[in-house]
């Protein structure tokens, strides 16, 4: 009977090491993939998309609008945290914003830290 009792105890302490080990390796890959953004800005609703790659724990990815590509080289993740810095050239110059956000299954939600301020974001994984 304590020969049970053990294989079940250390069968159930497999299966939950097993299920760790499984819930990281898919928590790390909840960022990856194509999003597309909404942001209220001063001009109206904008739409652009995020294409995150995810290379040997590396996030990198491209940031598509209206004003073409912009590469970003590195996208920092922590948990269902991450943020990235860009660099968007308007007219009237380049202007330097932060996106820091959360990751909430297939939906993402944060802010866009820019000069004049902060201006909330969302997004859905397409």
């Amino acid at each position: 009977m304590k020969a049970n009792s053990a294989l079940r105890a250390l069968v159930l302490s497999s299966l939950v090491l097993l299920s760790g080990i499984l819930a990281s390796s898919v928590a790390a890959a909840e960022l990856a993939g194509t999003w597309t953004l909404s942001i209220e800005t001063p001009r109206g609703l904008s739409n652009p998309t995020l294409e995150v790659v995810e290379t040997e724990g590396v996030y990198a990815g491209t940031y598509n609008s209206a004003r073409g590509p912009i590469a970003i080289e590195q996208i920092t993740k922590d948990g269902n945290q991450f943020q990235f810095p860009l660099v968007i050239t308007i007219p009237i110059g380049d202007i330097s914003v932060n996106y820091k956000g959360h990751i909430e299954g297939d939906a993402m939600t944060g802010l866009v830290q820019n000069p004049r301020g902060e201006v909330p974001f969302s997004g859905v994984r397409n």
